[in-house]
Parts: structure tokens; sequence; C-alpha cells
């Protein structure tokens, strides 16, 4: 597993999402090293310089949990703070879920609990395909092969585009199967993600492909399978989960943090919406989320 990492202290881990790296934690990770900490941030399994197992199967829940624990152990420590956006939340959470004695607290960027969640009788994708039809890009995304087409096209594009959606929508494909053509593109990039940012994702995936972080997405239903045991299930852990109004996710999300669904299932979470913000928040509002984090951190 390749990790950057900086600082001395309580150990913080960064998990990062899809289709980013390690990279994404740019701003965060001398931040929160400056604060006191010991921090470091992984290319995910499969992405990156981390190894990418060919066998499709082995990036459910279980294997990328798997792989935060054995990083834990690797690094000495009995406990972490753990941090995380997107799928790199979603992992964060099954952690936690998991082994709840190795996490000190969860800050959650952009993916709530009701990602993982084990309904006992509807996996996620099936409750996605039912309400939002088979054109949502977790549905498409399903088929080896086809997003890798879609994609890989033009890399460049795609994370111009992706990188500048601002919707409280989720991706979808368009009626020949694109969710890259059925995004804008943008008449100019923002002064947050710079040509540099772009190029080092498009050289990463260049080389490595989108395979390995599409697997994630093709291993949702199994993963319910192998979940069966935390059906019902919350967190105790102590959680900040931060999502700005502009995210693809907060059609959903922000129902859900506003009903008693939330604290059901985090008795001791708590959550900041932020105005004008969209995806990829740690990087866009970088500033915001170094101070929120920290602030965080430091109760515990």
């Amino acid at each position: 597993m390749h990790i950057a990492e900086q600082g001395t202290g309580p150990l913080v881990l960064l998990l990062h999402g899809f289709p980013c790296l390690w990279y994404t934690w740019r701003h965060q990770i001398p931040a929160i090293a400056s604060a006191g900490y010991h921090v470091v941030a992984p290319d995910m399994r499969g992405y990156g310089q981390t190894e990418a197992p060919a066998d499709p199967a082995k990036y459910t829940a279980l294997h990328i949990a798997g792989d935060v624990v054995a990083l834990i152990e690797a690094l000495g420590e009995k406990q972490v703070y753990l941090v995380g956006h997107d799928w790199g939340a979603v992992s964060g959470w099954y952690t936690t879920l998991f082994r709840p004695d190795l996490i000190k607290c969860v800050v959650d960027l952009s993916a709530t609990f009701s990602f993982v969640y084990r309904h006992p009788k509807h996996s996620i994708l099936d409750m996605v395909l039912a309400q939002g039809g088979d054109k949502v890009y977790l549905v498409q995304w399903q088929e080896p092969g086809k997003a890798e087409a879609d994609l890989g096209k033009n890399i460049k594009l795609w994370y111009e585009k992706l990188y500048t959606y601002r919707s409280p929508q989720l991706l979808m494909a368009n009626a020949e199967g694109s969710v890259v053509d059925n995004m804008q593109a943008p008449d100019a990039m923002p002064s947050w993600i710079s040509e540099k940012d772009i190029q080092y994702y498009v050289d990463s995936f260049s080389k490595t492909g989108f395979t390995p972080a599409l697997n994630y997405y093709r291993n949702m239903n199994r993963t319910w399978e192998l979940c069966a045991p935390w059906a019902g299930k919350g967190v105790s852990v102590p959680a900040l989960v931060i999502i700005g109004d502009e995210d693809l996710t907060i059609g959903s999300a922000k129902p859900y943090l506003e009903s008693p669904l939330f604290k059901a299932h985090i008795p001791n979470g708590e959550y900041k919406i932020l105005p004008g913000v969209g995806h990829f928040l740690q990087e866009e509002a970088s500033q915001t989320i170094n101070e929120s984090i920290i602030q965080y951190l430091k109760k515990f």
C-alpha cells in the first residue's frame, strides 16, 4: 500500500474516494500535521501506486476495511482518527462498523451512513435501481468494460466535467449509456483546481485504468450479502458528517441527515451542510474543511 504521510502525534487516516488518490488530501495533510497529528493518506486498494488485485471479487467492503485495519496495525497504533470522502467515507463507515474499538471518531465527507446501513431485505443498489432507474451511474457502472470505455475515452474531459458538476442530482447516463457525454463541459475550470491537479489524476489513471476503482461499485451487492451479520446495526463512535449543498448526493443525504434515522443509526453523530459547495469539498473548500476536521478531532 502506497501512503503519503506527514507529522507526528496521534494517527489520522485520510481515505480518498472515487475517482481520486491520496492527492485529493494535499491541502489537509500539512494543515492537520501542523495541528499536532501524524497524518497518513493511502492510495486505496486498486488506486495509484497501491496493489490492484485482478480478481474483481476482492473489492468488497470487508477487503477494503481489512486493508484499513492492516494499515493501522502496520503503523503500530491501537486507535486512530478516521476521515473519509466518497468511497473513502464508505470504507471508513464499514471499518467503524466492523472494528469500532480501533476508531476514536469519524469525519465523513459526502457519503452518509445511509449508504452503508444494511437493510435486511434490499441492497443499496436494488433501492437505487427501484427509485432512480437503470440510467443512474451506480447501475450503469456494474457492467464490466462499459464504464471503462466511457470514462477512459477522454480522461481529462471526464475530470473537468466531474469536478465542475454542480447539481443535487446523481449522475445519469444518456440514451446511449454514456455518463460522461451526459455531463456539461465547463467553460472554464474553477480556481481551486488547477491544470496540474487534473493532470495528476489523468497521468495516474492513464496507467492503471479505471477497472480496479470501479470494482468497488461492482461489489455493492456482494458486500450486502456478506454483511448480513450487521443488518440493522449502526455505529456508536462519535461522527461528524460534512456535505456541500451542491453535492451530487445531497438529494438523498439531506433528508436522511434531517430525519430521526440519522441519530438512530449514529447516536453520537452531528452534521454540517456547507452552502455553495460541491462534491469535492476537501479541495474546493479546503480551509473550511481543515478547520472543521481539526476542531472536531481536538474534542477526542
